[in-house]
Formats: C-alpha cells, sequence, structure tokens
C-alpha cells in the first residue's frame, strides 16, 4: 500500500517561494537588525527557517510496525551487534541534547545572536527527536536505552576549558560529520527497513546542523587568539584520539553487519579537514591521530 502522507514540502511552502509572496513575507524573513552580532544573522534567520520547515513526527514518518517482521527473524547475534552500535549511538545523541541544552545560553550571550537562540532552540528539539527515535528504535529491536556512562568523558572534553563556547562548536563540527558518516555507512548496510528509514530521516537534520557550523566556525576561528586555537587543536585531538581508540574494539562486530571502522574514521576525518579548509586553514591546523589497526 503506497504511503498517503504528506511530506514537508507538500505541507510548507519554501523559504523562497514565501519571500515571493509580498514585501510583508519578505520582511518577517529578515533578521532584526544587530551590529554587535559576531556572526551573520542572515543566514542564521534563513536556517532556523529551514529547521522549521523540516521538522518531523517519528511515529508517523517511520514505519515502526511494518519492519517487525524482518527483526523477529534476524540474526541473533547481528542484532546483538546492532543494540550495542545502537545503545552507543543513543548515548551520543543524548549526551548531544543534554550538553546543547547547557550551552546553548552561553553560546548565544558569546555570539551577541538572538538569531542563533532561535536557531538552536531547533537544534534542541532535532536532539530531542534523535533520541526519543533511536530509543524507539532499540525497543523494537528488544533492547531497553542504556546510557553508557563510560562515553560520558565525551562531554567533559567538548564543553570544557576557558574557551567552553568554541570547544563546543568545534567539537560538534567533529560529532556531527562522525554521526552523518555513520549513518550513511549504517543505511548503506541495510540492516532492516526501520534502521534505513531512521538513518535517511536523521541524516536530513545532522546535513542541517553542519550548515550551521559552516556558517558560525569561521567568524568564531577569525576571533580566537593564538592560545585559544591551541586550546581548540589540543581538545579536538583528543576527542578525535579518543573515538579513534574506541571504535578499536568494534572492528570485528562492526565488518559482521557491514560497517568498516576504518572507512567510518577516515570519512569522518576527511570531511573534518574538508570543512576547515573551507574556513581558510589546512590539515596542519589540526592534529589527526593515525588510525592504528586492532590489537
Amino acid at each position: 500500500m503506497m504511503d498517503q502522507r504528506p511530506t514537508t514540502s507538500e505541507t510548507i511552502p519554501t523559504i523562497s517561494a514565501l519571500a515571493a509572496q509580498s514585501p510583508t513575507m519578505r520582511e518577517m524573513l529578515e533578521p532584526q537588525g544587530n551590529a554587535s552580532s559576531k556572526i551573520n544573522d542572515k543566514r542564521i534567520r534563513r536556517l532556523y527557517l529551514q529547521a522549521t520547515s523540516q521538522q518531523w513526527f517519528a511515529p508517523t514518518r517511520i514505519h515502526f510496525d511494518e519492519g517487525s517482521v524482518n527483526l523477529e527473524q534476524m540474526d541473533p547475534e547481528k542484532k546483538r551487534i546492532l543494540i550495542k552500535f545502537n545503545r552507543i549511538f543513543y548515548t551520543l545523541e543524548k549526551m548531544g541534547l543534554t550538553t546543547i541544552q547547557f550551552m546553548m545560553p552561553k553560546a548565544v550571550n558569546k555570539l551577541k545572536s538572538q538569531e542563533a537562540e532561535l536557531y538552536l532552540s531547533c537544534q534542541g528539539f532535532d536532539e530531542a527527536r534523535h533520541v526519543f527515535t533511536i530509543e524507539a528504535y532499540l525497543r523494537k529491536l528488544g533492547a531497553p536505552p542504556v546510557y553508557d556512562r563510560k562515553l560520558h568523558k565525551f562531554s567533559q572534553i567538548a564543553s570544557g576549558g576557558p574557551y567552553r563556547v568554541e570547544n563546543w562548536l568545534f567539537s560538534t563540527l567533529f560529532s556531527e560529520n562522525f554521526a552523518s558518516t555513520f549513518l550513511r555507512l549504517y543505511k548503506a548496510a541495510e540492516p532492516d527497513p526501520i534502521g534505513v528509514e531512521m538513518c535517511r530521516q536523521l541524516l536530513v537534520d545532522e546535513s542541517r546542523h553542519l550548515h550551521f557550523l559552516h556558517n558560525v566556525l569561521p567568524d568564531i576561528l577569525d576571533r580566537l587568539s593564538i592560545f585559544g586555537r591551541t586550546y581548540v587543536k589540543a581538545s579536538q585531538y583528543f576527542i578525535m584520539k579518543l573515538t579513534e581508540s574506541i571504535s578499536r574494539t568494534l572492528t570485528e562486530e562492526g565488518a559482521y553487519v557491514g560497517i568498516d571502522r576504518r572507512t567510518l574514521l577516515e570519512e569522518a576525518f576527511e570531511n573534518v579537514e574538508r570543512a576547515y579548509e573551507k574556513f581558510g586553514v589546512t590539515r596542519d591546523f589540526l592534529w589527526f591521530p593515525n588510525i592504528k589497526t586492532q590489537h
């Protein structure tokens, strides 16, 4: 039976279409003048509008019931590994949700931008939806969601220190790239119909989150002192090194379900490198850890 649910594009006009309707609409889409803002408010306002137009409702967008048969017939070892991987992903998304709630007022104050407050509030809602969706997927896999406290150190590294706002935003650049790469590889492995659809929907949000960072980080980087840049570089190295070390223990299990650990890291690192190059700095700005083989 064909899915009759309306898509976002069928129910909500695009930003360009709204702007073309009338001068009143065009005025509504423009940010308030703010000479003290440290970022491009016009771009962030449009991103906020894009974010609100792309919201989706997990219980109706993802066919949780229709994919149940595939999960019931799944190879037990494959199911065990998928549960393990999704509990890790759940932990990281839950961590991201908690961190954005804690860091948002600090970031808004640092960036001096009301538009950032509007956008980050919407991104916080995205993170809540991700946590809810992965939780629902884990339950369909037959396992309750579990927060892994061993991974909590990522949050402590990513949002601490004297440059905590800058550190958090640059750390988010890595985490969003890593999450996007993981979702693409997970989707390509086609573990089950529910997992594939979940990845497809989450990737839309992750792409927008990266767009926000690509808009604000160049301005932030320009304002960082030499000490601030060094601090960010060191923090990012430790986060990437920790990711590399933990992923090494998952090599064989990843291969079992069709996710190559080396490909995951290489693609994530390359995407981060390309992002920094767009900011006007080369690979030399960051210290990338070596991707070691499994011990």
